[in-house]
């Protein structure tokens, strides 16, 4: 516990203590030795499961690190290459870790277990005004009726290079076609669906040209997982509008707070936050590994 509360990387909720993180911490570490997913040991300790959603849309049995707390780069990277191991045992063939970007000690670690780094990350937040701002025009409800075209401009956002610079389409070890349906699912689902509770589209010459979803506030904080504007249609302030839809609706079911997270190579969508009242949260990067090629000294 004491090395748990002067860990740099300890995820600390706004209002929150070093403390109370620590306990949830092992509280959830706990809960992962009891389900069988932990490798541990004196170099640390990392938690190995199959993600199912990633199997389901890449047509390939990929798996997730999470928790990981390296104590040492070497000794990170002697339990990293126990539980690639661990998930070969399971049959996957690919392991995803996202890791806080403050973690050198762990990036150091998924490197010399052969890992590569496939995106970085940053969370921005908007928190309540004073005076909220009114829904804006031009913005819609999606409904059952987008579902499709939704999920074609979802697919051609995020599987085109140069428009997104995602974990999956940054990983050659996964199929083009793979990344076009995981985002197609996505935003399939987001309407009427459990990814998300409304989704918000902007329409250009009777053609979808961008759209948002949105997740309403649980414990006051509302978040975006989804969001993207058709690369013919941007620069027009589309994604502005899309925001400050989000904002407002969250805004009127008492959210004290809006989160998006976005690629850092996405300036534009950075700008539009910060003019909106965004102010960074955090940042974190994201590593993979395929597991039929064995990559790290001893690996």
């Amino acid at each position: 516990m004491e090395w748990l509360e002067g860990w740099a990387c300890l995820p600390v909720q706004p209002g929150g203590s070093r403390r109370e993180a620590a306990e949830r911490l092992v509280r959830d570490l706990e809960r992962r030795r009891e389900a069988g997913q932990l490798v541990e040991g004196e170099g640390g300790v990392v938690a190995v499961r199959r993600e199912a959603w990633d199997c389901e849309r890449l047509g390939l049995e990929a798996g997730k690190l999470e928790l990981l707390l390296a104590r040492s780069e070497q000794g990170g990277r002697e339990l990293l290459l126990r539980a690639v191991e661990k998930a070969r045992a399971q049959g996957l063939v690919h392991l995803t870790c996202r890791l806080d970007s403050r973690d050198y000690t762990g990036a150091a670690a998924l490197q010399g277990a052969g890992f590569c780094l496939r995106d970085l990350l940053v969370t921005l937040a908007v928190t309540r005004p004073r005076e909220p701002s009114a829904f804006p025009a031009g913005v819609r409800r999606a409904t059952e009726r987008d579902a499709e075209r939704l999920a074609e401009l979802s697919a051609r956002c995020f599987s085109t290079p140069g428009d997104s610079y995602n974990r999956y389409l940054n990983d050659p070890h996964l199929p083009r076609a793979g990344v076009r349906e995981v985002y197609a699912h996505w935003a399939r689902t987001s309407i009427g669906g459990p990814a998300a509770d409304v989704t918000f589209v902007v329409e250009e010459e009777g053609e979808l040209a961008g759209f948002l979803t949105l997740n309403l506030p649980r414990d006051g904080v509302a978040k975006v997982p989804l969001n993207a504007v058709d690369a013919r249609w941007r620069g027009r302030g589309l994604y502005r509008e899309l925001v400050r839809a989000a904002l407002a609706e969250s805004w009127l079911h008492g959210a004290e707070r809006v989160e998006v997270v976005t690629q850092l190579q996405q300036l534009a969508v950075q700008r539009t936050w910060w003019r909106l009242g965004g102010t960074a949260q955090s940042s974190s990067m994201t590593w993979s590994r395929e597991l039929g090629i064995r990559g790290g000294a001893g690996a």
